[in-house]
Order: C-alpha cells, then sequence, then structure tokens
C-alpha cells in the first residue's frame, strides 16, 4: 500500500455530496452481519443501495442513527453516519475509529485512538480538531491504518442502509 492516496480524500467525499456535516465510523471487523447483530440492526429493515440513493436520507431529521455499511478492507467495516449520530454506538469488543466533522462551525473531531497507531508520523496530526483544511491527513491516517484509502471504486460500492434502534445506544 501506498503511503498517500492517489487523490484528495476529503475532496473526494466532497465531490459525492458530503461536503457539509460528514460522520463515518470505521470498525474492526469485516463480519458486517455480526457487526449489524451487534448493533442490534433488524435485518428485515436494511437497503442494499448506493451512496446516492443512501445521502437521501440524510435530511431524515432521524434521531437514531442511519448507517451506510459495507466492507472497507479486510479486517475493516466502514460505516457512513447519514442521519442521527454515531457517538453513542456501542462495540465494545472492537477497535473503531469514529471521524466528525461539523461544516456549520467548520470543526472536526478526530479520531483519538488513532494517535497512538503506528506509521503516522509523517503526517500533520497535532490535533484530533481542526477545520477542513486539517481533514485530509486524518483521512489518510485512517486509510493508512485500515489498509485502504478512498477511491472511485470504494466510493462506487453498494453498501447495506440501516437504522440502528435505541437499545444498540449507550444512551
Amino acid at each position: 500500500m501506498e503511503l498517500f492516496p492517489e487523490e484528495s480524500q476529503w475532496e473526494l467525499l466532497a465531490a459525492t455530496g458530503m461536503r457539509e456535516d460528514f460522520q463515518a465510523v470505521w470498525i474492526e471487523g469485516d463480519d458486517i452481519n455480526a457487526i449489524a447483530d451487534e448493533l442490534k440492526v433488524d435485518p428485515t429493515t436494511t437497503l442494499e443501495c448506493d451512496l446516492a440513493t443512501a445521502l437521501r436520507w440524510s435530511s431524515a431529521g432521524a434521531r437514531t442513527p442511519i448507517l451506510w455499511m459495507g466492507e472497507h478492507a479486510p479486517g475493516w467495516t466502514f460505516a457512513l453516519v447519514v442521519a442521527g449520530s454515531a457517538a453513542d454506538l456501542r462495540l465494545p469488543d472492537r477497535r473503531v475509529f469514529d471521524f466528525c466533522y461539523l461544516r456549520e462551525i467548520d470543526e472536526f473531531y478526530g479520531v483519538g485512538n488513532l494517535y497512538d497507531e503506528e506509521g503516522l508520523d509523517d503526517l500533520e496530526l497535532n490535533d484530533d480538531q481542526g477545520d477542513e483544511d486539517d481533514l485530509d491527513p486524518h483521512l489518510i491516517a485512517v486509510g493508512r491504518v485500515t489498509g485502504r484509502f478512498i477511491d472511485r471504486d470504494w466510493l462506487a460500492e453498494r453498501r447495506t442502509l440501516c437504522r440502528v434502534p435505541a437499545g444498540a445506544r449507550t444512551s
């Protein structure tokens, strides 16, 4: 794997329509069904879809998280939070990288446990907070640790749209 992606991670995401708020979770483990079970997702209420379809749910105003979840790389699952918040999802037996960017205040909250990972010394990860200009190094760091950067093929994949019920949350 290269140390840097071919294209800006944030610009790829922004080009798909995610320029506003962006919340995502990279979850250790590639058994998507097991992760969905841990989150208490009802498999009868899911929808396999592309990113454009999933993003239509971003204006749903849902309080419970709606995730677009699927394969990221061997050993990792990706979940884009299209509605609600992932801040209180419970996955206690898994390593999780939770990333949140709020356009309205131009601030992101990075993944604290990411900064202890090896091989990231050349990236400017001085802080786990910043503005839009600070997003790319943190997204590159997540890509290095998980073994895959975001690219056009990754964005074109179909994943599962699902609602995480209140019972899977800490509050």
